[in-house]
């Protein structure tokens, strides 16, 4: 099983390509079973129609047997430096990577246990962070956003990077305010006419509505 090209969150069309992504015989019938229930030692996906979608990767293989009875068919791994309580651990928001004075500001619209397994992986986008990690950072909770749209956590992100940035105690490590990956909004021209009697009243409409932006 060659795992080299699996990234997190990839999204696999079908069970032939999965097979042909991991070097691994396409099979049918129970030997098809089989062989997907080996990969969850290696892998954590869920499946959209025939897509498979990678929800983790683990980074260490977990055990045919031993693992599930010594944990009692629970085998979540614990992770000392994961300060997120179970109560939380699959909510969304803003959380810190702490180590000395060195922290880094996230956020996670997929969960914080999710983020934090991202970032604990060898091939995680952020490489300092993993080594941050790896040297014992602690991983913690900021803010809980769940009522929040995306654009508003980038938001209130950004400003949790200034306000520590702007307190000499901290060095902030990330190189940029959350904002700078918030999808600019495109804006279309249209003309249309309207009686001039029933101007203020489309125009009003239009405002209630958000549709105009001055």
């Amino acid at each position: 099983m060659n795992l080299n090209q699996v990234k997190l969150n990839m999204v696999i069309p079908n069970y032939r390509k999965l097979c042909k992504l991991l070097d691994l015989k396409t099979l049918g019938g129970n030997a098809k079973m089989a062989q997907l229930k080996e990969l969850e030692r290696y892998l954590k996906y869920h499946k959209e129609g025939n897509k498979f979608i990678i929800d983790e990767i683990c980074d260490i293989i977990l055990d045919k047997v031993d693992a599930r009875k010594e944990t009692k068919g629970n085998n979540r791994k614990v992770f000392p430096n994961f300060l997120i309580s179970k109560e939380n651990e699959d909510k969304i928001g803003i959380y810190k990577i702490v180590l000395n004075n060195d922290i880094y500001i996230g956020s996670t619209t997929s969960g914080f246990r999710k983020r934090f397994r991202a970032h604990h992986i060898k091939n995680n986008p952020i490489p300092y962070i993993f080594d941050m990690i790896k040297d014992g950072a602690s991983f913690d909770l900021l803010e809980i956003c769940e009522d929040m749209s995306e654009t508003q956590t980038r938001e209130l992100e950004s400003n949790y990077i200034e306000k520590f940035r702007n307190d000499s105690k901290w060095n902030v490590i990330n190189t940029n305010l959350a904002w700078s990956y918030i999808p600019k909004q495109k804006y279309k021209t249209v003309k249309f006419h309207v009686k001039e009697e029933d101007y203020e009243k489309v125009l009003l409409l239009l405002k209630e509505n958000n549709l105009v932006i001055k």
